[in-house]
């Protein structure tokens, strides 16, 4: 059984000759080589939402095969950021559009993007983009660009465990700034739109039919599934059960859509409060 390491990113490279590229990255990404793709399914059901899957899709196939075994991981894990690593010809261009529409997360190059920074940026792209992917396409047309610019920097704390402290840090700003910037951006405070966005992720993983809820729980950064429960709960009023009958991420973005409205309702009324 494979052991996630703690505190860093796991990059499961499918293919052993992939393996050396993506060494290259460094910290805090860490290649665990050793999952073969039947072990793959029960591998992702119980890893960190910091993981990420590099395959070469024509590894093992011809030409016109179709990448059963990438499509089939994208149906199950459609969370999973998915890295395509081959190289990138005039004549497949195609393939890699049919990727990256599937839901592919990014296409790295073996044969010009070589280096370390080059593949570590990549896969910190990689990282982040299922859920950023998301939130904007789920997020009200009235949310207006100061919001949507946190909105996004808390996503992506939120797919790397982090709390309202490091969305201060990402966005370069002490705690007491970044409460004026959600403020005069009127989003909830810090900490709630924090708590959103892990509730938010939760939900995106809650979508993945290859999750349990134990499994999203751990992915997502809820130290049990008790907590994940109460956290569902407590934001969207039904239980994990009625949650992913109906859509969880659906769900959890419409009700999230709401409390952003009603923050922006809120910060309305107390400038109309001091203009009096």
């Amino acid at each position: 059984m494979i052991t996630f390491p703690a505190k860093l990113r796991p990059v499961l490279v499918m293919e052993p000759a992939l393996v050396p590229l993506f060494e290259m990255a460094g910290a805090p990404f860490t290649v665990l080589a050793d999952v073969a793709w039947g072990e793959l399914d029960a591998a992702l059901r119980r890893a960190p939402a910091t993981t990420l899957v590099v395959a070469d899709p024509y590894a093992g196939l011809r030409r016109g095969d179709g990448f059963p075994r990438v499509r089939d991981l994208l149906r199950s894990f459609p969370s999973v950021p998915v890295v395509a690593a081959l190289e990138l010809r005039p004549e497949i261009a195609g393939d890699v559009a049919m990727l990256l529409e599937w839901g592919v997360s990014e296409v790295v190059s073996v044969g010009t993007e070589s280096t370390p920074r080059a593949v570590a940026a990549r896969l910190r792209q990689a990282h982040v983009r299922p859920l950023k992917r998301a939130l904007e396409a789920a997020l009200s047309p009235y949310v207006n660009a100061e919001s949507r610019q946190i909105l996004m920097a808390a996503a992506e704390v939120a797919a790397e465990g982090g709390l309202a402290a490091e969305l201060a840090a990402r966005l370069g700003v002490t705690a007491r700034t970044l409460t004026v910037r959600c403020a005069r951006a009127e989003l909830p405070a810090p900490r709630q739109v924090q708590a959103w966005l892990r509730v938010l992720l939760a939900c995106m993983l809650l979508d993945d039919p290859g999750r349990t809820v134990y499994g999203a729980a751990y992915a997502s950064g809820y130290q049990t599934e008790r907590s994940l429960r109460r956290a569902i709960t407590a934001f969207l009023g039904v239980d994990s059960t009625t949650l992913r009958k109906a859509g969880a991420f659906s769900t959890a973005s419409a009700a999230f859509n709401g409390a952003l409205r009603d923050a922006r309702e809120a910060a309305r009324e107390r400038r109309r409060a001091e203009r009096r």
